[in-house]
């Protein structure tokens, strides 16, 4: 059995949706808890086990974000529970969230999950974590497999989201990089995680443009002013999400680019639908790169190659067979469902100890 402590938090006034997803198999709204049922609902065996004691623990989770420990001024809890790892000699595992690349105080028990942040500016402390998203393959389409496409001579390129040449969208955007840099220079002057200037839905748009002038595309886009389509009820929240789903699952690829944060959610989604991602590497920090080969996965493009978007696009759809071009679709649905998970993470974990 491997035993798992969550430090304690007040349940009262804590949002589930803010805990480090690897703690929620255990959440309830008394505390944390061995729960059968729960731990079924997450994929989780019943060989991971919530301990309420550290001495008899395997590993500790932090039960919140790392940053928010930081600038809510608990660094000294971070302090402390690394201290109690090293006296019962336990491995500890945080998350850090949030859109920004910072680098956080490091421990020498901890590991930090997360799913921002630029892979050359953090030590190895620092993994890559897939975003946490519902099964819309299932939930929208009843499916649990994909049906795939055969490869057609003309490639169909899908994308459904925030992407404008505004000038003023472009300047806000530059200029959150620019202040975000600001309050780093005055904590330390010195310091290496910079933010990139970088104005995710002008990029975006520029890269759409690139695909839309190929001749041998099928482009099938949908621009967005805003974030989520700026919709703010939950009619248009349903319609704008089955409009976007719908755009997945009608295309053989799908671009995807980092957004406000360096990671893209769209990677995740697109992995979901069993599509193809057109993967815009930006110094992303990927999971699991120790066990996942995405390039087997992904047309990849370096952002320092992106003028050559189109090219590598079309030299990948040329290469590939029907045959390898339908297993691809399987494999990164099973790749979504199978691999970047909760349970994998926790199954992963553990047998690293």
């Amino acid at each position: 059995m491997i035993k798992i402590f969550i430090p304690s938090i007040d349940f009262t006034g804590t949002n589930k949706l803010q805990l480090f997803v690897l703690t929620r198999p255990f959440y309830t709204a008394e505390g944390w808890r061995n729960d059968l049922k729960l731990k079924e609902r997450w994929g989780i065996a019943d060989t991971f086990h919530y301990t309420d004691s550290p001495d008899e623990a395997s590993f500790m989770l932090l039960p919140l974000p790392v940053n928010y420990y930081v600038n809510s001024g608990q660094l000294k809890e971070l302090k402390a529970y690394n201290l109690l790892c090293l006296e019962n000699d336990i491995k500890g595992f945080g998350y850090i969230s949030g859109d920004f690349g910072k680098a956080y105080p490091e421990f020498s028990q901890f590991t930090y999950f997360r799913m921002g942040g630029f892979k050359s500016q953090l030590s190895d402390k620092n993994h890559g974590f897939p975003v946490s998203l519902s099964d819309h393959f299932q939930k929208i389409y009843g499916l649990e497999e994909p049906i795939p496409r055969d490869k057609s001579a003309t490639p169909s390129i899908g994308f459904c989201g925030h992407a404008t040449d505004s000038t003023l969208k472009r300047g806000k955007e530059l200029l959150k990089c620019v202040l975000e840099n600001g309050k780093r220079f005055l904590q330390n002057p010195f310091r290496n995680d910079w933010e990139p200037l970088f104005a995710s839905a002008f990029e975006r748009w520029y890269l759409l443009q690139t695909l839309a002038n190929a001749r041998d595309l099928h482009c099938n886009f949908i621009f967005r002013k805003h974030y989520r389509g700026g919709v703010d009820n939950l009619t248009e929240q349903k319609r704008t999400t089955k409009e976007y789903y719908d755009n997945l699952m009608q295309s053989d690829y799908v671009l995807c680019v980092r957004g406000a944060g360096n990671f893209s959610v769209r990677l995740y989604e697109t992995l979901l639908m069993g599509k193809i991602p057109i993967f815009v590497n930006t110094d992303c920090l990927l999971p699991l790169t120790d066990e996942v080969d995405w390039k087997q996965h992904v047309v990849w493009v370096e952002w320092e190659e992106r003028h050559l978007i189109t090219f590598k696009l079309l030299e990948f759809h040329k290469a590939i067979s029907n045959e390898a071009f339908k297993e691809m679709q399987y494999k990164n649905r099973k790749l979504w469902k199978e691999i970047l998970t909760v349970a994998h993470y926790m199954k992963k974990t553990g047998n690293a100890l």
